[in-house]
């Protein structure tokens, strides 16, 4: 169940980064971020007073509820932030395909290394696989994105540092989870993680813009697609990521949760109109072949 609950993770964050795409263009990311967050907090916390979780976080022990806190800080308040901020000045053609390289490697490495979590062939097979079909899908995406080319661009050892500083912050977070949250079940961390989460991304934004980016509000037709995204995108993929977190280890869920970008495909065919490329589809079958070849070595 861990494998499909990577997978279901994917799956949310890919419709929640189509979702994101159809509104970026009348709306700040950054406060989309923020509300997303808004509308998942009440959802999970409500998820765990219903399955009756509530007690678990009273009487959990400090060392994991400060592993769930410092996942949230790393995950969101540090390498989301990051990320944001350095897309405009290094490019997000040079950034995204090799900080995600970087996260599945770095993922993969800790929970063999540190957590002590099975090491196979296969897991190294499909993790390259998944990688280069993430790359090809990603690139074919938007290698027609016009360059940043400005003054401010940082230079290459800057631009590395930044991405490992990115890819590293993911995966510091998912290892928090996987080796520090103790006997807490996925809800109560989901519960935990996704509130304390939305209200550090919230003190930063509004710390750097001086509440600006929280001024103009959702049109009421696409609250909708927004509440949506907070509480399918947000909340079940963060509880889904949890579980596969849990379940399948680090290594084996980051992997499975990279094919993401597969899943991207025909949800931006269907809602974008957008149209499959040859790179997409080699990409594609990369993604699949990786994930299979992950799944059988359980």
């Amino acid at each position: 169940m861990g494998e499909a609950a990577a997978l279901l993770s994917a799956f949310c964050w890919a419709a929640t980064s189509v979702g994101l795409a159809r509104l970026g263009t009348k709306y700040n990311g950054a406060m989309l971020s923020g509300l997303r967050f808004l509308i998942a907090s009440p959802v999970v916390i409500a998820l765990l007073f219903i399955s009756g979780d509530a007690s678990v976080l009273w009487y959990a022990p400090i060392a994991a509820i400060l592993a769930v806190v410092a996942s949230a800080c790393m995950n969101y308040a540090i390498a989301d932030t990051m990320y944001v901020r350095a897309l405009p000045r290094i490019g997000l053609q040079r950034m995204s395909p090799p900080v995600t390289g970087i996260w599945v490697a770095l993922s993969t490495l800790g929970g063999v290394l540190i957590l002590g979590e099975h090491a196979s062939v296969n897991l190294l097979v499909g993790g390259i696989l998944v990688v280069a079909g993430t790359y090809f899908i990603v690139a074919g995406r938007i290698e027609g994105l016009p360059d940043t080319t400005g003054p401010d661009r940082p230079g290459p050892v800057a631009t590395l540092l930044t991405m490992l500083a990115v890819a590293g912050g993911w995966a510091v977070s998912t290892l928090l989870i996987a080796g520090g949250r103790g006997t807490l079940d996925p809800i109560a961390v989901t519960a935990l993680r996704v509130p304390v989460g939305g209200l550090l991304i919230a003190l930063v934004l509004t710390a750097t813009t001086r509440g600006d980016v929280f001024r103009r509000l959702p049109e009421p037709r696409d609250l909708p697609l927004i509440i949506g995204i907070g509480v399918l995108g947000t909340a079940l993929g963060g509880l889904a990521y949890i579980y596969a977190v849990a379940e399948a280890g680090a290594a084996r869920a980051v992997i499975l949760n990279a094919t993401s970008p597969l899943m991207v495909v025909p949800l931006s065919m269907l809602f974008l109109g957008e149209r499959p490329t040859a790179r997409v589809g080699l990409g594609t079958l990369c993604c699949l072949a990786g994930t299979l070849i992950v799944v059988a070595a359980r």
